[in-house]
């Protein structure tokens, strides 16, 4: 039996007034940090779309785990741990990946879209260290939502619960990072957001990556000053590329490779009339996900 040690509830409400720091707090580093300078290269995180079934294929497992030993891919962000929470032999699993990816030198950063989520966490990590994850992320998508207010309400909330368990969780390692995933905040909303978190992962749904940086959502607005509005607030920013999805730039991928989007982008970023957003640090890419990607990984 696991000892279920909670960090939804007491922990939570006793550690939020820490999380709720103001936004000139110390934050939790990532190391190491990337040069500004365009053509440096920079960490490159992905989605994995279902970590079971990527688990169950050797071929697929196996190269994942060569391109996190060879810096292609330095963080995973696994989907598909719940199922893997309902069974022992799940349970066990997921503390071998997430161990056996850490070794192969990657950062795991667990997707988190509720509580509940933390509580099944809990009791595995305080069994397992090797379970412990190197980040959380936040799966809330509160801009999608008609209360928009309540649904911001919620995330601080899980923000806030999410940092009581990275505090929790820690124990002699370094700090666990806490990060929301996010697609259109406003910048009121960002400022909020930006208070109480070490990362974002920006959605940047283009099908022409020449178009990424300068892109202008037509709800969400122009998506470089919702990058700067994180950066400047001391927040690293990773934006997300859609190797599939609703819009995607998996051709683009393919044909041209991770290196040479990443390179456009921080090119058009380096080329920007906004001194400001020319500064400011651009601390990885994300893709979504590493299965589609794998084609054009080179």
């Amino acid at each position: 039996m696991f000892r279920h040690v909670g960090c939804t509830t007491a922990l939570a409400m006793a550690l939020t007034a820490a999380c709720m720091a103001a936004p000139g707090a110390p934050r939790a580093p990532l190391t190491p940090d990337p040069s500004r300078a365009v053509g440096t290269p920079v960490r490159r995180g992905g989605y994995v779309g279902d970590l079971p079934a990527m688990l169950a294929d050797a071929v697929a497992w196996s190269g994942l785990l060569r391109a996190v030993r060879g810096g292609v891919i330095t963080e995973v962000i696994p989907y598909g741990a719940g199922p893997l929470l309902t069974t022992a032999a799940g349970r066990a699993s997921l503390v071998r990946a997430i161990a056996t990816l850490r070794a192969a030198g990657a950062r795991v950063l667990l997707p988190i879209a509720g509580a509940s989520r933390l509580d099944a966490l809990a009791p595995l990590v305080a069994a397992f260290p090797a379970a412990r994850p190197d980040g959380l992320v936040s799966e809330l998508e509160f801009w999608n939502r008609p209360a928009r207010a309540a649904a911001l309400a919620e995330l601080l909330d899980l923000l806030a619960a999410m940092r009581a368990c990275a505090v929790a969780w820690r124990g002699a390692g370094p700090p666990i990072v806490v990060g929301a995933y996010l697609g259109y905040p406003t910048r009121a909303e960002a400022a909020r957001i930006a208070a109480v978190v070490d990362l974002v992962l920006l959605d940047y749904s283009v099908r022409d990556p020449a178009r990424a940086w300068g892109h202008v959502h037509a709800r969400g607005g122009a998506l470089r000053a919702r990058l700067g509005w994180f950066a400047r607030a001391g927040v690293a920013v990773w934006p997300i590329l859609y190797a599939r999805g609703e819009v995607d730039m998996h051709a683009a991928l393919v044909a041209r490779g991770p290196a040479a989007i990443e390179a456009q982008f921080r090119a058009a970023q380096a080329a920007d009339s906004d001194p400001d957003l020319v500064a400011a640090a651009v601390a990885g890419f994300v893709y979504f996900t590493i299965e589609a990607l794998a084609p054009g990984a080179r």
